[in-house]
C-alpha cells in the first residue's frame, strides 16, 4: 500500500457537489417560464447535503476551520432543502452565509469563495423571500436561477482551480 506524502484538501470536491446542486436549481429556475415543472427530488438534496457535511468532516480533519464551518452550514441548507425547511429558515441561512462572507474578508480567502457565498447567500434570500407569507411575486424564479448559475460557474471554477494545483490562477 503506498501512504500518501500530502492530505488531499477536501475543498475541491465539496466545491464540486455545491456546483452539482446549483446547476439543477439554475435550469429549474430559469427554464420555469418555458413550462418546465419538475424537480430535483428531495432526496437528491439530502444525499447531496450529507456528501456536503461530510466534507465539512474532512476539512476539519485537515485544519481548515474555515472550511468546517462553511462546508457544515451548506451542507445543513442543503440537507434541510430536502427536508423542505421554510421561508424563515432560507432567510436565516442567507443570514448565517452573510455573517460567514464576513469571516472571508476577514480571514482574506479568495475572492471567488467570497463571491461563491454571496451567490450562496442570495439563493437562501430568494428562496425564502418568493414564499407568498414573506414577499411573494412571480418574478423570484429569474432571481434565484440568476444567482444558482453564477453559483455553479463559480464554484466549478475555484473547484478546477483548486483541483488543477495552480494551472488556474485562484482569484
Amino acid at each position: 500500500m503506498v501512504e500518501c506524502q500530502k492530505c488531499l484538501d477536501p475543498t475541491s470536491f465539496g466545491l464540486f457537489l455545491v456546483a452539482t446542486v446549483s446547476l439543477p436549481l439554475a435550469i429549474l429556475q430559469l427554464a420555469q417560464p418555458a413550462g418546465l415543472d419538475w424537480l430535483p427530488t428531495s432526496n437528491f438534496f439530502i444525499l447531496m447535503g450529507l456528501l456536503i457535511i461530510v466534507v465539512s468532516l474532512l476539512a476539519y480533519r485537515s485544519d481548515s476551520n474555515f472550511g468546517f464551518v462553511v462546508f457544515g452550514l451548506v451542507g445543513a441548507a442543503v440537507t434541510m432543502t430536502g427536508l423542505v425547511m421554510g421561508p424563515w429558515e432560507n432567510i436565516t441561512f442567507a443570514l448565517m452565509f452573510v455573517l460567514a462572507i464576513i469571516w472571508s474578508i476577514f480571514a482574506k480567502t479568495p475572492k471567488n469563495l467570497s463571491l461563491i457565498l454571496v451567490t450562496t447567500a442570495l439563493i437562501f434570500l430568494f428562496v425564502g423571500l418568493s414564499n407568498s407569507a414573506v414577499i411573494g411575486g412571480d418574478y423570484w424564479h429569474w432571481l434565484i436561477g440568476l444567482a444558482a448559475l453564477f453559483n455553479f460557474l463559480f464554484n466549478i471554477y475555484l473547484a478546477y482551480a483548486l483541483a488543477l494545483d495552480g494551472k488556474l490562477p485562484v482569484f
